[in-house]
């Protein structure tokens, strides 16, 4: 895992336990160790700061106010990525239905780009390819989870991981011949 601090999952569990009792100080540790992991999560889906910003703010708000809706406390890593992951989806939605425009700019930006950065390009894939790519290889999380996190099933996440690994292919290859 990049950028994440990995908590030992007793200490996880034990935090858990203690936010859910209505703890804010193990809440606040349980979004401090997470937080990093997260917010890159989050922009490798929304391509900007502020939005990332307002991604993280509201995924804390509301896992603070459901923690006690957990059941299994040690599945709180994928618990809040899922929350986190439908907040992102949302403000694309939202961002989608509002400009256009904006969204044709960074398509053609990326289509611009000359050099090799799989980020960049990476960010040029649909969303449905995207967040599935970031997941797997950025968050570490398996096939299984990714399809519990975005309600689809195993083999959709499959295809879409072999699709979006094809899509980033072609587009870094047509990066380092342009």
């Amino acid at each position: 895992m990049k950028g994440g601090i990995v908590v030992p999952k007793n200490v996880n569990v034990h935090l858990v336990r203690k936010a859910k009792k209505g703890n804010s100080q193990a809440f606040i540790e349980l979004c401090t160790a997470y937080q990093d992991i997260l917010y890159n999560s989050a922009y490798k889906i929304l391509l900007n700061d502020e939005d990332v910003a307002d991604c993280m703010q509201e995924t804390e708000i509301r896992a603070w106010t459901k923690i006690t809706k957990l059941k299994n406390e040690e599945a709180f890593n994928s618990w809040i990525f899922q929350i986190m992951t439908n907040i992102a989806k949302d403000i694309l939605k939202k961002k989608t239905a509002h400009s256009e425009s904006e969204e044709r700019y960074l398509s053609d930006k990326a289509d611009m780009i000359n050099t090799f950065d799989i980020e960049q390009e990476l960010n040029g894939l649909e969303e449905i390819y995207r967040i599935p790519l970031i997941l797997y290889y950025y968050a570490g999380f398996s096939i299984k989870e990714i399809s519990e996190q975005l309600k689809i099933s195993v083999n959709t996440v499959k295809t879409r991981l072999a699709r979006g690994k094809m899509k980033l292919r072609i587009l870094l290859e047509e990066s380092n011949d342009g």
